[in-house]
């Protein structure tokens, strides 16, 4: 799921066997819906470990954090006792809600098999690989941050990055709260002040996207090359960046819902810095991704968008 889609509304048993429901959940504040593989692993020991440590922070931005996974409900009995959570782990045992949630592993692969039987035993070894991979980790590790309406406001994925799951959902949860008005909160770098700097010529420049993301050009943002970037009104709350800074120059060229490519094309950007400006700015309220439209597009649509795609791919390989 993307952000600025709506989560499907569920209810399963945590770990100690009290039924929960999201929109109940929701009554009392946003929710931080992180989905784990398996409980009393070591990753997803540190991941959930993480989120508990930060309690104090999350109750400050009034969120609630809320773990999921395939496991049992004696499962995450165990794992919420063994490590002290002080927050509910809910069974998802027949991935349901996983699959709505579109972070279950294994479905394409069973598609697979349904279907193309003799060349999988052809292919015996990869095949057994796959089916091991989802036996041993059902779920995609993926962070979900949940507004009170349950439209999603983040996605935050990484499978090797424990930590990354609890710190960023809380420094976007921290922007938010704050005014617009208030320069943003980031975590702490040693680079210096990534939104002061000399102006640049009126042209875009590859050295201040650099500045912005810390050196970064892949922040891990799980956002579609083709996903539609629209721009949202700013007269609220006009920006306070130096004239030719890039992330004004990325609100211009959203005049007409380009996709991500095309204006990592159009700006001569990097797709990673692009990808974490674009999320920088949707944070911001400045921006908003929509989903892809994928199945609901006519042909002449789908057509359309593969080409501007496409084009915009070409453009960016032509400058690099």
């Amino acid at each position: 799921m993307f952000a600025g889609e709506k989560a499907p509304d569920f209810t399963l048993y945590d770990h100690t066997g009290r039924p929960r429901t999201l929109s109940a959940l929701l009554s009392e504040g946003p929710v931080v819906l992180f989905f784990f593989p398996l409980a009393s692993s070591p990753i997803c020991t540190a991941q959930a470990c993480h989120f508990r440590d930060l309690s104090d922070e999350f109750a400050r931005v009034g969120a609630q954090r809320v773990g999921i996974s395939t496991d049992t409900v004696d499962r995450q009995a165990h794992f919420a006792r063994q490590r002290a959570f002080d927050y509910p782990l809910l069974s998802d045992a027949d991935g349901v809600v996983s699959e709505l949630f579109g972070v279950r592993r294994g479905r394409i692969a069973t598609l697979r098999r349904s279907v193309l039987a003799r060349d999988e035993a052809l292919r015996g070894r990869h095949t057994r690989r796959r089916g091991l991979l989802a036996r041993l980790l059902p779920v995609r590790r993926t962070t979900f941050v949940i507004d009170t309406d349950r439209t999603i406001l983040k996605v935050v994925s990484s499978e090797v990055r424990a930590m990354v799951h609890a710190d960023q959902t809380l420094w976007f949860l921290k922007n938010r709260a704050v005014s617009h008005s208030s320069p943003p909160v980031r975590p702490t770098h040693s680079e210096g002040d990534w939104f002061t700097g000399p102006e640049a010529a009126d042209e875009p420049s590859l050295v201040r996207p650099y500045t912005l993301t810390a050196g970064r050009t892949d922040a891990g943002i799980d956002l579609a090359l083709e996903a539609p970037v629209e721009a949202l009104d700013t007269t609220a709350k006009p920006p306070r960046w130096p004239k030719n800074d890039v992330r004004g120059q990325i609100l211009t060229s959203c005049a007409h819902n380009p996709s991500v490519a095309e204006i990592a094309s159009q700006l001569s950007l990097p797709l990673g810095a692009t990808r974490f400006l674009v999320d920088d700015l949707v944070t911001q309220g400045y921006l908003r991704v929509h989903a892809p439209r994928g199945d609901s597009m006519t042909i002449d649509e789908r057509r359309e968008l593969i080409s501007k795609t496409v084009r915009g791919l070409r453009a960016l390989r032509g400058t690099a």
